[in-house]
């Protein structure tokens, strides 16, 4: 990376970013899913699944970031010609994750109700974000291991993967809700709780989806996945090193805007459910960033683990630049539409 051409390294970046990005999308979508279908059940719904999904997001959001370093170790191990540990990699960082969601999908469990009257006073806002908590926190250990393995797949190089099971992933979540929210084929309307049912199903067949890939004998051989020593309790203590800034950065943010939303709840239930559609539609503006920085990620530890540390810091600069681009050209589309694309979510009125 250090000495290809300014157009190859661009072409490089952009190669293995794209797979992320709609990687990305695709999980922003499915919340994006959830919104857009559970709107029309009306505002009190939307405003439930505001809340109770950033009441999610806070606990689940900030354990994922221990993929950080599961990837940043991937990639430095897989450029310096270790490929035999990122089993232990994985093991490790699915271990951690694991058992610290274990003990937060509990609570979640056991007092939804507690954890959603934090943020909101009204009764029926309560009463449907309970429902949510519920049956997402039931389905928050495989999406946890599927973060884990996608940020492994992400450190090796092999971005497609993580695309292929996240969209995927995702259409099956437009098809769970159809069901499950507005009990068609025979199951039961289950309305904001069918949401949050079809999510945690969906993440769990991804997880399974995404195992099948890592115990491909190709796959389990080469980064020796099902070793009996891969956990490595001494890799512990440096994956917290790097997990914890962007995990305290993570639940810094939601709780900023669960902070937001008790405000607005102050005003109306109207007023929370607005910002719920603009947050999740602001939301698809952060992929592009998130699937760059991601390849970048990647290109940087390979580089170091090579001995390139021009090749890091010329990754590092150009992906800033692709960032910036992407990410405008959202802006553009905000600036042009936004009373088409906040009409996408408005129930529907005779």
């Amino acid at each position: 990376m250090g000495d290809v051409s300014r157009r190859r390294l661009l072409v490089t970046i952009t190669g293995m970013a794209t797979p992320i990005v709609f990687g990305q999308l695709s999980q922003t979508l499915m919340g994006l899913v959830d919104t857009l279908m559970v709107g029309r059940l009306g505002d009190e719904a939307l405003a439930a699944v505001a809340v109770a999904t950033l009441l999610f997001s806070a606990i689940a959001m900030s354990i994922k970031s221990v993929d950080v370093a599961a990837q940043t170790f991937t990639a430095r191990r897989v450029g310096e010609g270790r490929q035999s540990e990122v089993g232990s990699i994985l093991a490790t960082a699915v271990t951690v994750s694991l058992m610290a969601g274990a003990v937060f999908m509990l609570v979640g469990l056991l007092w939804p109700k507690a954890l959603i009257g934090l943020v909101t006073t009204d009764p029926e806002v309560r009463e449907l974000g309970q429902s949510y908590l519920v049956y997402r926190y039931a389905g928050m250990l495989p999406l946890l291991f599927f973060f884990q393995a996608k940020a492994v797949f992400d450190g090796i190089g092999w971005t497609r993967i993580g695309m292929g099971v996240g969209i995927g992933m995702n259409l099956v979540n437009v098809l769970l809700n159809w069901v499950f929210i507005f009990g068609n084929l025979g199951a039961p309307a289950m309305g904001v709780g069918g949401a949050a049912l079809a999510s945690s199903l969906s993440a769990l067949l991804a997880s399974l989806v995404i195992l099948g890939f890592l115990l491909r004998p190709m796959v389990r051989h080469r980064f020796r996945i099902l070793c009996r020593s891969n956990f490595q309790a001494r890799l512990i203590r440096p994956f917290l090193k790097i997990a914890w800034p962007p995990a305290l950065q993570t639940f810094g943010i939601v709780i900023g805007f669960l902070v937001f939303y008790f405000i607005l709840g102050r005003i109306s239930i109207i007023a929370v459910a607005a910002a719920n559609v603009v947050m999740r539609i602001a939301s698809l503006s952060f992929m592009p960033g998130v699937g760059v920085g991601a390849a970048v990620q990647t290109l940087v530890g390979q580089s170091l683990g090579r001995g390139d540390p021009r090749g890091a810091r010329r990754s590092s600069w150009y992906g800033v630049g692709l960032s910036m681009v992407f990410m405008g050209l959202f802006g553009v589309i905000f600036l042009w539409a936004p009373e088409s694309l906040m009409r996408l979510f408005s129930p529907v009125r005779n």
